[in-house]
């Protein structure tokens, strides 16, 4: 039986909105690429501090060295092959979609060799891919409303179908128990599937459409993601089966999220032209201008050095906001906070 469930949450929200204006080239650093119509989508920092991240337009997969500023860019065998998402997994081994040709990739930084896993549907164009921590590799076909899991030891792929159709499914992300969580984007839902007991969950989100995006878990095993046509940013607690709602800073499009190492929320804007950080723990909203101008951010990722990495399309760039210079960020302004109604209901 899946499980379903319909919540009302009541959440105190503080909303502030602090934006860095000239202050922001002290914040961010960016690195123009070589190919200014690269179109760099996913991004990933490494344990080594490595940042990892795909050309969509030019067919490549990158490393830059934060230490050195050295870019290595190496060619995808498979021409066109549409990479889009990418996933580092417990190895040190760079995974990546392949929409194009149906495939997963993986690439080695030691022997620098690729290696390219057709999918079992040549239909399936994956999106989303994650390496989970036993280093099984999931993938979502947003096209065919299929899971699939890839174990890279025996070669062995299993495909679960999604219980709702036409699901447009995205943003995989892993819990403490190594469950699997992602969004459906057209059904409005939450979805958790169960690799122990092969079985799904599914929570509707709202009545409205909300084009939910993005699904991250944080230290405390909370789920979190966007309801992009409220402009909300939502915590699902797996556990209470409850959700907490939190208004963003209007926007035009927010494209990605991440979470730091003190759970913070971080998600770029793309026609906006900034990144935007949630504290938690203080309910507060900052919001940083990438000082380039049109930049348009596609993808986000945190390092182990509380760096904010970002890829930027108009022209190609990667970059940084370094968030220890934020440091704290507190407020003295004098709000009547006022209860929202929860999201999933």
């Amino acid at each position: 039986m899946y499980l379903k469930t319909t919540v009302i949450a009541i959440v105190l929200s503080l909303f502030i909105a602090g934006r860095a204006g000239a202050g922001s080239k002290e914040l961010i650093t960016e690195y123009p690429l070589p190919s200014k119509d690269a179109f760099p989508t996913s991004i990933q920092a490494a344990p080594d501090g490595s940042i990892w991240f795909l050309e969509f337009f030019i067919n490549k997969l990158a490393r830059f060295d934060s230490n050195t500023g050295e870019l290595e860019e190496f060619t995808i065998p498979s021409t066109k092959s549409e990479p889009l998402d990418l996933t580092i997994d417990p190895e040190g081994r760079i995974w990546f979609t392949e929409q194009d040709v149906s495939a997963i990739a993986v690439f080695d930084p030691k022997t620098k060799k690729f290696s390219e896993i057709l999918l079992p549907d040549s239909k399936v164009k994956p999106a989303s891919i994650l390496a989970a921590k036993d280093g099984r590799i999931w993938a979502l076909g947003w096209n065919t409303d299929m899971l699939i899991g890839y174990q890279p030891k025996s070669g062995k792929f299993i495909q679960r179908r999604i219980p709702t159709a036409l699901s447009n499914s995205y943003d995989l992300a892993e819990d403490g128990k190594g469950r699997i969580w992602f969004v459906e984007r057209s059904k409005n839902k939450l979805v958790m599937f169960d690799p122990k007991s092969d079985k799904f969950g599914e929570w509707q989100i709202s009545v409205q459409p909300q084009s939910p995006l993005g699904t991250l878990v944080d230290s405390k095993g909370a789920i979190w993601f966007l309801a992009m046509i409220d402009n909300h940013l939502a915590r699902f607690d797996p556990d209470t089966e409850k959700t907490e709602i939190f208004p963003l800073p209007k926007n035009k499009g927010a494209k990605e999220i991440t979470i730091d190492s003190n759970d913070n929320i971080w998600m770029v804007q793309h026609t906006d032209n900034r990144l935007v950080r949630f504290d938690p723990a203080t309910k507060i909203v900052n919001s940083f201008d990438i000082a380039t101008g049109k930049c348009k951010p596609n993808s986000v990722s945190a390092d182990s050095m509380g760096r904010i990495w970002f890829t930027g399309s108009t022209p190609a760039r990667i970059g940084y906001l370094d968030s220890r210079i934020i440091g704290e960020v507190k407020s003295d302004l004098n709000i009547k906070i006022k209860p929202m109604r929860g999201l999933l209901r």
